[in-house]
């Protein structure tokens, strides 16, 4: 996320201009609008080029760029770069639905005590307030803010991406984490393969289409079936991909306790708890999408699973 020097620079940033230019609008000195400037580059908010011996800046086309600079010239009046740095943005990004303290600090991954201190400076200028039941609320007209950490997010994710290929879709991305879609290989540590290709971990060949998945994290170095069966259902949550997950489900021991809070962080639990009813009631309960029991059972033994 940006630091508050960050935020300032972009908040100022208008059309183009030579770096010693910048440094004196920012009153900071070359050396340091100079490292600055190199850092925004790096994460694709800002672009340079060289005219001659000076070089020139300008603010990218980001989505992100738009929104911040949106709702800092409509609320001139507040100092935005110092509310809108590193822990504020991890929060503002959960806060497009009321939410408790708690409940932010463990999607955020940070101490309680970091989302008072990164929220009161709001609430006391009226940009968020609390609700009876304590959860937190952007105000009125400050609801952008939370998008504006989404972009922010998803930006920083496509150039995570775009360091190894140009063709992909996000399918699917929280905070720190994302599943994508490429026609490429990638090979990079930090990208788990994921979708019908993890089938063969554990004996079930599914045909691989020339499209590949993958699961971005830098603090994870493998997938759960769990996992496995929600980024599936991710992908595609057609009739055939659903009976792939049954096969998995059948054939590996999976702990339905994780799977169900993995469904609910992918947003499928209502997929998940349709093919949890259907292997416990052996097909008497079906969603629509589902195969008839007979069907299913026909499909795990040509895969040599004991439905």
């Amino acid at each position: 996320m940006l630091t508050e020097g960050e935020v300032r620079a972009l908040t100022v940033l208008h059309g183009e201009q030579t770096v010693s230019e910048f440094a004196t609008q920012l009153d900071r000195s070359l050396s340091y609008t100079s490292e600055l400037v190199d850092r925004l580059e790096a994460t694709g908010l800002v672009e340079t080029r060289r005219q001659g011996k000076t070089k020139q800046i300008r603010p990218s086309d980001a989505k992100a760029l738009e929104l911040l600079a949106d709702i800092t010239q409509e609320y001139s009046h507040i100092e935005w770069p110092e509310l809108l740095s590193g822990a504020t943005f991890r929060v503002l990004y959960y806060l497009e639905t009321p939410r408790v303290a708690m409940e932010l600090a463990r999607r955020a991954n940070i101490h309680r005590s970091t989302v008072h201190r990164a929220l009161d400076p709001l609430q006391h200028r009226g940009i968020i307030y609390k609700t009876d039941e304590d959860a937190y609320v952007l105000n009125e007209g400050f609801e952008q803010l939370s998008t504006l950490a989404r972009e922010l997010v998803h930006h920083d994710h496509c150039q995570t991406v775009e360091q190894h290929t140009d063709t992909y879709t996000i399918l699917w991305e929280s905070l720190d984490e994302f599943l994508v879609q490429t026609a490429d290989e990638i090979t990079a540590e930090d990208f788990l393969s994921t979708g019908p290709e993890r089938f063969q971990t554990y004996d079930l060949p599914l045909l691989a289409r020339d499209r590949r998945y993958y699961f971005h994290s830098e603090t994870m170095n493998d997938l759960s079936p769990a996992m496995l069966c929600c980024h599936m259902l991710v992908i595609d949550s057609g009739a055939r991909t659903q009976s792939y997950c049954l096969l998995l489900l059948s054939h590996v021991d999976v702990d339905r306790d994780e799977l169900r809070d993995q469904a609910t962080k992918y947003g499928v639990d209502d997929l998940v708890e349709d093919l949890l009813t259907y292997l416990d009631t052996s097909g008497e309960e079906r969603a629509s999408r589902l195969p008839e029991w007979e069907e299913f059972q026909e499909l795990a033994a040509d895969y040599g699973v004991s439905a």
